[in-house]
């Protein structure tokens, strides 16, 4: 594993093109992938990368209504 330095929510809020509290709302809940370093919360680029792809990739799956 290659070490790659961790983000901010303020970091990754801009990786994304989002609110800082919208990306720590998602981390929250779990919807997002980060990690709390005690209090603070953190990102790792890769991890949100391959997150964004997962979220393309299923939001542009046909719907079942579409596929009849």
């Amino acid at each position: 594993m290659i070490w790659e330095p961790l983000l901010t929510p303020i970091e990754a809020a801009g990786l994304l093109k989002v609110h800082p509290k919208t990306a720590l709302r998602l981390a929250r809940a779990k919807s997002l992938p980060g990690f709390q370093l005690g209090k603070h919360w953190r990102f790792r680029q890769c991890d949100l990368t391959a997150w964004v792809e997962s979220q393309i990739k299923s939001n542009s799956q046909p719907s079942e209504s579409m596929e009849k």
